[in-house]
């Protein structure tokens, strides 16, 4: 076993190590402090509101939750934890026909918007997550809609994910996120082929983690599989 704790100790020791570069490099590449080989151009200094709007997703009655099939997929806030959603929401527990979204009214979010807990103690986790297709939120959650020809999605999201949103809650009985005030974040962008170019730098970082992080789960996994069968005399020493 001793060789399986070198192994997940070396792991969580280059994860970790992967992880404070990657947050110096957020820190100098979105604002501008450092820029990527062949990027000279000025970087203006934008409110969230001047490139895009916040607006609040719908009422889901239970009547029309637990559909597994439909045209939409329709997100809670508890979604944000499922497998696979780890950046870009793709897997919902509910979904709706295009003729439920009409009955409710509900709105179709693009693909794109960045999602986020708007009320609750749901707030505080920071969690911003990326709409991988045309989606429907529930009335716990906000969306980020971009002018994409001024934004790129990605860039924006990890901006937005050095910023805390829990900082920005009205200090009300419930926690909760205004949109006027979301709109006047403050945000630095380059042209938008270095904000491209940026994003597509930071997202092999986060790969290159991610890649990290499975290795990491199935060692343990494979170290918690020999502890049983030893310790059950499934498998016996030589």
């Amino acid at each position: 076993m001793s060789d399986s704790d070198a192994l997940i100790e070396s792991l969580e020791q280059l994860i970790a190590k992967k992880r404070q570069i990657k947050q110096g490099t957020m820190q100098v590449l979105l604002t501008g402090k450092q820029r990527l080989p062949g990027f000279a151009g000025r970087w203006e200094r934008v409110r969230a509101g001047d490139v895009g709007s916040f607006r609040g997703g719908n009422g889901f009655p239970i009547a029309f939750q637990g559909d597994v099939l439909g045209d939409y997929p329709f997100f809670k806030v508890s979604d944000m934890n499922n497998d696979g959603n780890e950046t870009f929401m793709s897997n919902s527990n509910n979904w709706i026909s295009e003729r439920a979204k009409r009955r409710l009214g509900a709105t179709v979010f693009p693909e794109g918007s960045i999602i986020f807990a708007k009320v609750g103690a749901a707030v505080f986790l920071e969690r911003k997550k990326i709409l991988a297709k045309p989606s429907c939120i529930d009335n716990n959650l906000a969306a980020f809609v971009l002018d994409r020809s001024r934004a790129e999605i990605r860039f924006v999201h990890h901006a937005l994910l050095e910023t805390k949103f829990g900082s920005l809650v009205s200090t009300t009985a419930l926690p909760s996120l205004n949109g006027a005030v979301l709109s006047q974040i403050p945000l630095e962008l380059p042209p938008l082929a270095e904000q491209e170019a940026i994003a597509e730098f930071l997202s092999d970082m986060d790969t290159e983690l991610a890649e990290l992080e499975t290795r990491l789960a199935k060692t343990r996994q494979l170290k918690q599989g020999m502890m049983q069968e030893l310790l059950t005399g499934r498998i016996r020493l030589v």
